[in-house]
């Protein structure tokens, strides 16, 4: 019940993201940009680009920089709070060659900041990050592809756990 109750409000949130002006309480939406960094590996059916991790930097409507996307898959805000994941729903992209959108439960966490009890976190908007459709076979075994993408994430908190970090400002 509580996965549909996370998609449904996935899908709320994403078909709302323009017409928000605000965050809503509970909600922090960054905007990540980098690489899906690939290695070029043997698998059973051949070789195939497989990802080794995320590289991106984390800004806010503003442009600020607020902090750091990389492997778990994990995000860590400049204040020193971080948490790590793991996928539990891919969705198509919309958008043609760019990578799956996700829900993400967290699993971990350090630190006291931004990221405080946050318990999903929500990839959209996604452009790019696929890997190459060529380039993998025995010779180029070991190779690296980093691929650009940008995506939106929307790190959710229940609404007691905005309330505490707001009156904790």
């Amino acid at each position: 019940m509580i996965r549909c109750n996370i998609l449904l409000a996935f899908f709320a949130m994403s078909a709302m993201q323009p017409a928000l002006a605000e965050e809503p309480a509970g909600v922090i939406r960054w905007r990540g940009q980098g690489t899906q960094i690939y290695d070029c590996e043997q698998i059973a059916a051949g070789y195939s680009w497989v990802l080794r991790q995320p590289d991106a930097t984390l800004t806010d409507s503003d442009g600020r920089i607020r902090g750091h996307h990389g492997a778990g898959p994990s995000w860590t805000a400049n204040d020193g709070s971080r948490v790590v994941g793991r996928a539990i729903t891919t969705i198509l992209a919309p958008r043609a060659g760019a990578i799956p959108w996700l829900v993400v439960e967290i699993n971990a966490r350090d630190g006291r900041g931004a990221l405080d009890g946050v318990t999903y976190v929500l990839r959209t908007e996604t452009v790019g990050g696929v890997p190459p459709e060529a380039g993998c076979d025995q010779p180029h075994k070991g190779a690296v592809a980093s691929v650009p993408y940008e995506a939106t994430y929307s790190f959710l908190r229940p609404s007691g756990a905005a309330s505490r970090q707001q009156a904790e400002r």
